[in-house]
């Protein structure tokens, strides 16, 4: 089994991998930051009117909250569902990142899960403002610290690939899922790269997730926040965004 060094307060050490990852997300705060002032675009999105921009006791979190406001429309169009698909479930976001896009699904209880939670938290990013829709637990993908069959649906959107081992993460996932239980997933296909360590295809997904009756349902070259706002325009021609279900 995987397993974690921890910091002294017991939350998971950090590797190198994972605090360049922390770096990425600080940078991109402080593009949303300028974005939130006028200075800039975000993934061609126009700066925020006044009448969209949310207030709060910092620069960084009114920036956040007013990404996660105008970006609602986001996940259920990334896993080609409405926001009433998972209502009534208990619902498990894998890779939740500091922006809980998953509130857009309404009537249903949500856990965000992620190994950067606490470093979120210390950066700036206003995870307390979500709290009333999110629980945040900071974890790791391949080392799940739920019960099995905790979860009525599990999601993951851009997310996956980011994972140390892939064959874990997926057998947690296969673990914390109940029987019969919802999957849905956006998987980024791409070259390896330092954040994102799998180069997935099909035959990856499947041969992991195919006992959960999981079936491609659409593919798209990726554009927008699946890339890193201060990166080059140019996609290579290998990436894709392929979304899987066991619900289609």
């Amino acid at each position: 089994m995987l397993r974690r060094r921890r910091r002294h307060d017991g939350s998971p050490r950090l590797d190198a991998k994972h605090l360049a990852e922390l770096a990425w997300w600080e940078r991109g705060l402080r593009y949303r930051v300028e974005w939130y002032r006028g200075e800039r675009t975000m993934y061609g999105r126009p700066p925020p009117t006044d009448e969209e921009k949310h207030v709060r006791d910092t620069i960084e979190a009114s920036a956040g909250v007013t990404t996660v406001a105008v970006s609602l429309d986001r996940y259920p169009k990334a896993l080609k569902i409405s926001r009433h698909h998972f209502a009534g479930k208990t619902l498990l976001d894998v890779g939740c990142g500091p922006y809980p896009l998953s509130i857009a699904f309404e009537d249903c209880r949500i856990i965000g899960l992620d190994p950067l939670v606490g470093r979120y938290e210390e950066a700036g990013f206003p995870l307390s403002e979500f709290t009333d829709r999110v629980t945040f637990v900071r974890g790791f993908a391949e080392d799940m610290p739920f019960p099995g069959q905790s979860f009525d649906a599990v999601i993951s959107v851009n997310a996956i690939d980011h994972v140390d081992d892939f064959a874990r993460a997926a057998s947690e996932i296969s673990r914390v899922l109940k029987k019969d239980g919802v999957l849905r997933m956006q998987v980024h296909y791409h070259p390896p790269r330092e954040l994102e360590p799998y180069a997935l295809t099909d035959e990856d997904v499947l041969a992991h997730f195919g006992h959960l009756g999981i079936e491609k349902i659409s593919e798209e070259v990726p554009s927008g926040p699946a890339r890193d706002p201060g990166s080059s325009p140019d996609v290579d021609p290998r990436e894709r965004l392929v979304v899987w279900a066991n619900d289609a």
